[in-house]
């Protein structure tokens, strides 16, 4: 049986081949070993694996938001989670905002989490920042 590509659509949903991979509890290992070459390129490393991916738009989505003792924690497709310690860009391609988990704009922000952190944001000229509770606004 031929090995299937992986790949990562622009929903934030994984797939072998042509098929969903649902568990995300194992999204979350292979999310967790995803590395980029110099050229662009995504791949999940592992030991001495190293496997190809596919990423129709970005390799994060976030999802969900939440906020405890003063404290912003996005919430990924994959399980993986940021927490928002720092000012933040908003980077925009079109209408669609993307912030830095990785690499600069590798993280599409869900439509919700957009709204949640616009209570956070600081409007600078052209640009839109998130500033996280506890911090001063520039």
């Amino acid at each position: 049986m031929e090995a299937q590509p992986i790949t990562i659509r622009k929903n934030g949903k994984w797939y072998y081949g042509q098929a969903e991979m649902f568990r995300r509890n194992i999204l979350n290992i292979l999310a967790s070993h995803i590395k980029r070459d110099d050229k662009g390129n995504y791949y999940i490393e592992m030991g001495e694996e190293r496997n190809p991916l596919i990423v129709e738009d970005v390799p994060f989505y976030a999802i969900g938001i939440t906020e405890e003792a003063g404290k912003i924690k996005l919430v990924f497709h994959d399980l993986q989670e940021m927490l928002l310690d720092k000012e933040m860009k908003i980077i925009f391609k079109g209408d669609v905002p993307y912030i830095t988990f990785k690499w600069e704009g590798d993280t599409r922000l869900s439509r919700g989490v957009y709204w949640k952190l616009s209570d956070y944001f600081d409007f600078r000229g052209e640009d839109v920042y998130i500033v996280p509770p506890g911090l001063n606004k520039c």
